[in-house]
């Protein structure tokens, strides 16, 4: 054991000072004030697919804290609203559930920031990789919030260009390996004037005997669309024009299309496609833009 030589007031201006570091220590390690989440919240409540595509709801909140303790209700609507139950308050999270249904319950999980409140939700039926996205904000009594959630924008229209881009850049440049991967092995192709062709094989041997450097697809600018099919992927339609590189004198094709894609374990494959209206380019009425 040491014994200082220090003076009784050294030793007592030591003691205030380390008093004061462990002070500050306890105050910094504090945490800030949770901002206030009582009254009325209103916002978005999204359905976020596996696919990219996007289901969007509201939701609206009334809140009560009293302690750690969260009351209230939530629902879809001012006028279908269920009580929260569980309703907890920690660490600036927010956590609390709500019967949706027999034997349903959604469980919400969010931060707290000063006039919002986001974070996800869990408990509907969804498939895997979908999520649910919470974000609310403080309104007044009559649910008007003064600073309107966005949604989650939907996705899905870029995601099927991007895949109608992929397989018609592989379909000009005779790339038959990426075609391969975009359509499943039932692939069914219904053509107005061939009638209908089945599998990929079939399809993979008709692009390489009439198409290989012969014919250039294009998309025609403004008329695709894009629908999602529920619990099963998407629909695309649209017009393309052919164009003969080698043979201008065969001159431009132009044909209507759907393409049913199926998106499964992460991935997306054409299942049915439907070609159809084949005639002339200069035959062609102007295409509808969209």
């Amino acid at each position: 054991m040491m014994i200082s030589n220090r003076s009784p007031r050294a030793l007592f201006a030591c003691g205030l000072y380390a008093i004061g570091l462990a002070c500050a220590a306890e105050l910094a390690g504090a945490q800030a004030p949770v901002p206030n989440v009582n009254g009325h919240w209103v916002g978005v409540f999204d359905v976020v697919h596996a696919d990219s595509s996007v289901e969007p709801d509201t939701a609206y909140f009334f809140l009560t804290r009293t302690g750690s303790s969260i009351t209230g209700s939530a629902g879809d609507s001012p006028a279908h609203q269920s009580p929260i139950t569980s309703g907890s308050i920690e660490g600036g999270h927010l956590r609390f559930a709500i019967a949706a249904g027999p034997n349903k319950t959604v469980q919400f999980d969010l931060a707290v920031e000063p006039g919002r409140l986001q974070g996800s939700a869990s408990g509907l039926p969804a498939e895997p990789g979908s999520s649910i996205i919470v974000d609310v904000r403080s309104a007044d009594a009559d649910w008007h919030a003064s600073v309107a959630a966005n949604h989650v924008p939907d996705r899905l229209f870029e995601t099927i260009a991007a895949l109608d881009k992929k397989l018609f850049d592989a379909y000009n440049n005779c790339d038959l390996e990426t075609m391969g991967t975009l359509v499943t092995d039932d692939l069914e192709f219904y053509h107005d004037k061939t009638g209908l062709a089945i599998g990929k094989k079939t399809f993979l041997d008709s692009i390489q005997d009439n198409i290989c450097g012969k014919v250039r697809r294009e998309l025609t600018a403004g008329t695709m669309e894009v629908h999602r099919l529920a619990h099963f992927g998407a629909v695309e339609m649209g017009v393309h024009r052919f164009y003969h590189p080698h043979n201008p004198e065969d001159g431009i094709g132009e044909a209507k299309f759907i393409s049913v894609w199926r998106f499964q374990n992460g991935s997306w494959q054409i299942t049915r496609e439907i070609s159809y209206d084949h005639q002339s380019a200069a035959e062609a009425t102007p295409a509808a833009q969209h």
